[in-house]
């Protein structure tokens, strides 16, 4: 008899995963599950707040928003929102921020960004996504942007390509 619980309790315990897997199985999200996404946006500037940085000559800290358009390869466009602080010293300049990209289905996709490049020159850095509403809820990615600014104010174009997934 105690044989038989053994194999009994074995059974049972196999049978314990397997359904919890099953039910845990579309909660689940593969990395192989991720897709490639590219597209090309571009920005003028809205607002910008510059604080020089006394006793530091060519240093500076600021504050911009950025408005423009996201160009998909699917010939899908979106408007685009941007906020960043940035932090200048000399022609280098590193920033941050946040973008929210709005389609006209009423649907959004909302990340935060990191990067460094010359106002008037060569832009690049990584992108997160990191949420949405309507058909992007859920939405999560990575990936890396290249790009130009242009004289006089520090409008912008960008090439961004990474990937994504939907949970």
């Amino acid at each position: 008899m105690a044989i038989s619980r053994t194999v009994i309790t074995g059974g049972n315990s196999v049978c314990i995963v397997l359904m919890a897997l099953l039910f845990l199985q579309p909660f689940i999200v593969n990395a192989d599950d991720s897709k490639p996404i590219e597209w090309r946006e571009a920005f003028v500037t809205v607002d910008v707040d510059i604080r020089e940085i006394e006793g530091h000559k060519d240093h500076a800290v600021g504050l911009m928003q950025q408005r423009g358009f996201a160009f998909y390869e699917d010939e899908e466009v979106a408007t685009v929102s941007t906020w960043l602080t940035f932090e200048r010293s000399g022609a280098k300049t590193n920033y941050r921020g946040y973008a929210i990209y709005a389609f006209p289905d009423g649907a959004t996709k909302i990340g935060s960004f990191i990067g460094t490049g010359d106002p008037r020159g060569e832009q690049a850095g990584q992108f997160t996504l990191e949420g949405g509403t309507g058909r992007y809820e859920g939405i999560t990615g990575q990936g890396s942007f290249s790009g130009q600014g242009f004289p006089p104010h520090g409008d912008i174009y960008l090439d961004v390509s990474g990937t994504y997934s939907l949970q």
